[in-house]
């Protein structure tokens, strides 16, 4: 999806499908931590340009809150090979 790299202005996330870049100091510190937010933004480039989607799959509805050791709302989805 993207690669994190550093440059004269700092670090940097470059999309490994074109030539697309986020700079994580153009990010506002006051909205939340600056990688994140540049992680996101880089997703949803992914996402909108090049149809990448997410590792993460939802957890049903069904299956939350009974307990399960995962506590976040998403489980990894196994990659064949």
């Amino acid at each position: 999806m993207y690669k994190i790299s550093k440059d004269t202005d700092g670090i940097i996330l470059l999309c490994h499908d074109c030539s697309h870049v986020e700079r994580i100091n153009s990010f506002n510190e006051s909205l939340g931590s600056p990688r994140t937010q540049a992680a996101r933004a880089m997703q949803n480039h992914s996402r909108e340009k090049h149809g990448a989607g997410s590792l993460l799959k939802p957890i049903p509805k069904n299956l939350r809150g009974r307990g399960a050791a995962v506590t976040s709302g998403t489980v990894a989805i196994p990659r064949q090979r």
